[in-house]
């Protein structure tokens, strides 16, 4: 895995995300066009059934009350893209854990802009990734290292 670094505009080693990158100020360490994935999930959004918010300040709030939950993915839009078989819909909150501590390193899926490379790959994938994410409990926030799903 490639450490993302902070710079204007980056892409990633795959060259399927365009993307640039500054240190979150909110409580909730809020990324937006941003999705992470995680050692460990203490929710799933997805299905009739799934863990559902209605706004991103609610997600990371049910993160932050889950002990062991420190990073948080959020679906704001009616339907949210993932290169996977599910229908991702709005509200669709997933609370995970990411290795690292006492600075939590996220795993990024997806960031910033998908590249006309990806969309080749993924007709139906939108401009930008739709998900929005966040990371609590750090004592600072860093940029991440691409998840192997990074390259779906």
């Amino acid at each position: 895995m490639n450490d993302i670094h902070t710079a204007d505009v980056l892409t990633d080693p795959n060259g399927y995300y365009r993307f640039s990158w500054a240190a979150p100020t909110d409580q909730c360490g809020t990324s937006p066009n941003t999705d992470f994935d995680g050692i460990a999930s203490f929710s799933r959004g997805f299905g009739d059934k799934g863990f559902k918010r209605k706004t991103a300040g609610e997600c990371c709030k049910a993160c932050l009350d889950n002990t062991k939950c420190n990073t948080w993915v959020f679906c704001g839009e009616p339907l949210c893209f993932a290169p996977d078989i599910w229908n991702h819909s709005f509200g669709e909150c997933w609370l995970k854990g990411s290795p690292g501590s006492p600075v939590v390193q996220p795993l990024v899926n997806m960031r910033g802009e998908y590249t006309e490379k990806y969309r080749r790959r993924h007709p139906t994938a939108p401009k930008f990734v739709q998900w929005t994410a966040g990371i609590v409990r750090t004592a600072r926030h860093v940029n991440g290292t691409w998840s192997t799903r990074a390259g779906w």
